[in-house]
């Protein structure tokens, strides 16, 4: 009867942890002595179900007009991918960097300092977020632009449409601009070059400022700050 008082309390967390389907992830060590050990370990749920999230404000400018935006980050959907965004934009990386690629109804790109140092030293690759842990690359969504596997560096793009078959491809959002439209964004240059009359990305990323100067109705960001 004094073993079962003993081993019903460890038979009651494991239990609730199964019932409620929570993350077990905090590791403890627990001893039954008896005489001898009978449990060495168990996993408590880790009880903070709330998703983390982040308020963000974008300030664009439109050749000189000024257009307020605002963004909700959730780290669930793409925690590398929320984490590392957040630390670019602690650092300030995004300021007067211009949206360069705009394609109505599929997506608008961002993510060139017009310091190409300031690029240059940003360029290390993230590793992947598994797929399917957010709502897709739906209208409005925030996601890390790739040139394959685990090549994620600094590049975003707002998704102008539901892309949903770029979910498979691996592209993971991280958030959603509030009640965004096209219309408040340049999208006269559309594709890049050779493709488009928009800028060469190549260019962008080594000459900087010099050559954003030569599409100078391109929407910039002035400035993104956490709320």
């Amino acid at each position: 009867m004094n073993l079962l008082r003993k081993i019903l309390p460890l038979f009651l967390i494991l239990t609730t942890a199964t019932s409620y389907n929570l993350p077990i992830n905090r590791p403890t060590f627990l001893k039954i002595l008896s005489g001898s050990t009978i449990a060495t370990q168990t996993f408590l749920p880790n009880f903070a179900l709330a998703d983390e999230t982040t308020k963000l404000k974008i300030n664009l400018s439109n050749s000189g007009e000024k257009t307020p935006l605002t963004a909700t980050l959730t780290r669930s959907w793409s925690p590398e991918g929320y984490d590392h965004f957040l630390d670019l934009v602690k650092s300030g990386y995004y300021t007067n960097a211009p949206i360069f690629r705009v394609i109505p109804g599929f997506v608008a790109q961002f993510g060139l300092n017009p310091d190409p140092k300031i690029t240059a030293a940003n360029s290390k690759a993230i590793k992947d977020d598994p797929k399917g842990l957010g709502p897709g690359n739906k209208k409005n969504t925030l996601t890390f632009a790739t040139a394959g596997p685990n090549t994620r560096t600094t590049q975003i793009f707002i998704n102008l449409g539901d892309n949903y078959f770029l979910d498979n491809q691996g592209f993971t959002p991280f958030g959603v601009i509030d009640d965004f439209e096209v219309d408040r964004i340049f999208s006269g240059y559309g594709e890049g070059a050779p493709r488009g009359k928009g800028p060469d990305q190549n260019k962008l990323r080594v000459l900087g400022e010099d050559y954003m100067k030569e599409f100078e109705r391109m929407t910039r960001i002035e400035k993104i700050e956490i709320e």
